[in-house]
């Protein structure tokens, strides 16, 4: 089980949760884990968590060291490249039953899945159950993809959670938990290792800007240099046009109904 550290831990530390180790998250963990040690905070703590597991098919756009179950090939493969950091498996796909034990006070979360249901059911036990948490998802098609920065800051959403779009709050087909092994394997969309590298680098970017200035994330700008300064809610990018786009989306009114996005929009908000 993972340990989530008592209350003055989290308030001293920096406790970061990666869910999905495949395609993007793969290149993830390595970025993140290095700048963690980088910082020397004290009760530091990376956690791994994917019920997948890595096979030699995967090398083509995947790396890792070890085969089998990716959570813990890559909390091994961690442990034996950056020992001062502290590294927890969970080699179980993201569900009902254990994200109490995933999503916690205090966390950053890396989402870094290529399904909406997944996305939604850790949107909608954030926004439920957390007061303080931070969490980034990144998601791609074959050349474009999307970030989504949501975070919940005094148990209010000072931006806006994954499932007010609507492909989030009413998603098509299932998430990994209910699969079966041979319908997890049919599931998989095509990808190439540049989007997933840079989907993965999108996903640093705005790990980065949460975690040097967090205060950006939320704030009514009073000036043209505080507008300036506000930190993005998406980002949508395009690895073929070279593009990528940032914009503030506003938190909307509990009563308001989910957005729904249309065209290459809403295309861009599939997997990882």
């Amino acid at each position: 089980m993972v340990h989530r550290g008592t209350v003055e831990e989290v308030s001293q530390s920096m406790q970061v949760t990666i869910i999905g180790l495949g395609g993007t998250g793969t290149w993830v963990v390595h970025p993140v884990a290095t700048w963690l040690v980088s910082q020397k905070k004290p009760s530091t703590r990376l956690t791994l968590v994917d019920g997948d597991a890595y096979e030699e098919g995967n090398r083509d756009r995947q790396f890792f060291r070890y085969p089998g179950n990716k959570a813990t090939s890559k909390a091994r493969e961690l442990g034996e490249q950056l020992p001062a950091l502290r590294v927890e498996a969970l080699p179980e796909f993201c569900n009902p039953e254990n994200i109490p034990f995933i999503c916690g006070e205090g966390e950053i979360v890396l989402l870094c899945v290529d399904n909406h249901p997944t996305r939604k059911l850790v949107s909608e036990f954030v926004q439920a159950n957390c007061r303080d948490i931070a969490v980034i998802s990144v998601g791609n098609e074959l050349e474009y993809g999307t970030v989504l920065v949501y975070v919940r800051r005094g148990g209010v959403d000072v931006t806006p959670p994954l499932h007010a779009l609507e492909e989030i709050a009413h998603p098509q087909g299932k998430a990994p938990y209910e699969m079966s092994c041979e319908e997890r394997a049919a599931a998989g969309d095509p990808q190439i290792l540049p989007m997933n590298v840079a989907a993965a680098s999108a996903c640093m970017s705005a790990f980065w800007k949460f975690v040097t200035a967090p205060e950006s994330f939320g704030i009514e700008p009073q000036s043209a240099d505080a507008k300036q300064m506000r930190a993005y809610t998406r980002v949508d990018f395009d690895i073929r046009a070279h593009t990528a786009r940032a914009r503030v989306l506003p938190v909307a009114p509990a009563s308001t109904p989910p957005v729904a996005t249309s065209g290459a929009s809403q295309e861009q908000e599939a997997a990882a």
